[in-house]
């Protein structure tokens, strides 16, 4: 994995603004032809690279424009998971539980909020989803093909943009933040639904560090799903319940070395009022138990821009790498050079600059409008070299 040895790096969380050929991508996969897929999904991958190396971004990404989880999804990689509608009371994720939904304090904004989203649209309202996932019978994996195919894809794509894979990281989904939108009817136990859950992963985590990609585990549930349950649960129930999501986590990671991960977390990509946000000293430590060289963590937003002082009891163990956000993905404003740079600077201050690489609060795409992305990239980089002036003197 890569260090800032004589500048600061620049990457970013994932997800990035969809590609101009983004009709294309749903019309090929609509029609289910593996093959137009594979062209289509390539080019918009082709698309995302340019753009990362003309806003001078390090570490790239695929973009992911092209993922979902969809019936195709789970049919190809599992037994056991099953549509079912949403009703009031079964609601598509737990992101219908969040507190500060329920509270009556922000009744006008959550009207207008379900109805636009992160990104409103003239004319447009987002549809209400109408299905949920639900694990109904034992998740038994199917062989690996689609995991593997789909590294392929990526990884011809790689080649062909003469991308090293030493720049580009490969975002999966952790156990605890899949728990946020399946369901459990099946397991008895809380630790079978967790574990069923790792294991599920286990495949698209080895395709992964089999292909020599850098494993990205994207993993909000360690501080997001604190605000989600009725009765609220108290810090210590809180723990307990990542504790187990960790452990689980680190289980489905057993076969990928520790240097080929990083790990990201943040308090969600909804533009909420996020008034409810776990406080990060409460959960820090868990983080630190996971099987990664990298921990990518949301930090320039307004309610945790402080978080670097949970550092001051905490050591930041040797050896390892820190990726703070250094740009919000909450807010349209475009964070200046000069702020980047003071953000990239507090904590090389506190780590050693050569452990800390500039990243995003949370993925670019859908989380603000694709030109303030790419003008917040393109931000990034021009802090990152003024943070390096200060840091190497050059």
């Amino acid at each position: 994995m890569k260090r800032s040895t004589d500048r600061i790096l620049t990457t970013h969380a994932g997800k990035l603004p969809n590609p101009t050929n983004m009709a294309e991508v749903q019309k090929a996969k609509a029609s289910g032809d593996q093959a137009k897929i594979d062209d289509v999904v390539t080019a918009g991958i082709l698309e995302a690279f340019v753009r990362q190396r003309e806003l001078k971004n390090d570490i790239h990404s695929d973009g992911e424009f092209w993922k979902s989880r969809d019936e195709t999804y789970f049919a190809g990689r599992t037994t056991g998971v099953e549509a079912k509608p949403v009703t009031p009371d079964n609601p598509a994720s737990m992101l219908a539980n969040m507190q500060e939904r329920h509270s009556g304090q922000f009744d006008d904004f959550y009207a207008a909020f379900d109805r636009v989203g992160n990104t409103p649209q003239p004319g447009q309202d987002n549809p209400a989803p109408t299905q949920r996932w639900v694990i109904t019978g034992a998740m038994e994996n199917k062989d690996e093909a689609s995991s593997k195919h789909e590294v392929a894809v990526v990884k011809a794509a790689l080649e062909k943009a003469g991308v090293d894979k030493e720049d580009f990281f490969y975002p999966v989904l952790s156990p605890g933040w899949l728990g946020h939108s399946l369901w459990n009817e099946y397991y008895k136990t809380e630790e079978e639904y967790v574990y069923a859950m790792a294991e599920f992963y286990r495949q698209d985590y080895e395709a992964v560090a089999e292909a020599g990609f850098l494993l990205q585990i994207d993993d909000p549930d360690l501080v997001d799903a604190f605000c989600m349950f009725t009765p609220a649960k108290s810090v210590e129930e809180y723990r307990k319940y990542v504790d187990l999501r960790i452990e689980a986590l680190n289980y489905g990671l057993r076969n990928v070395p520790e240097e080929q991960i990083r790990y990201h977390t943040c308090w969600g990509s909804w533009h909420t009022p996020h008034v409810t946000d776990l406080p990060f000293e409460h959960t820090v430590d868990i983080m630190l138990k996971v099987k990664a060289q990298a921990y990518s963590v949301e930090a320039a937003d307004a309610q945790h821009i402080l978080d670097y002082k949970v550092w001051d009891r905490i050591k930041f163990p040797d050896g390892k790498i820190y990726i703070p956000g250094v740009v919000a993905h909450k807010t349209t404003t475009v964070e200046t050079p000069e702020v980047v740079a003071d953000r990239i600077i507090t904590y090389a201050n506190i780590m050693g600059k050569e452990n800390v690489i500039a990243g995003t609060d949370c993925g670019y795409g859908g989380r603000t409008y694709p030109d303030i992305a790419w003008a917040k990239m393109r931000a990034m980089a021009a802090g990152a070299e003024l943070a390096t002036k200060q840091l190497w003197g050059k």
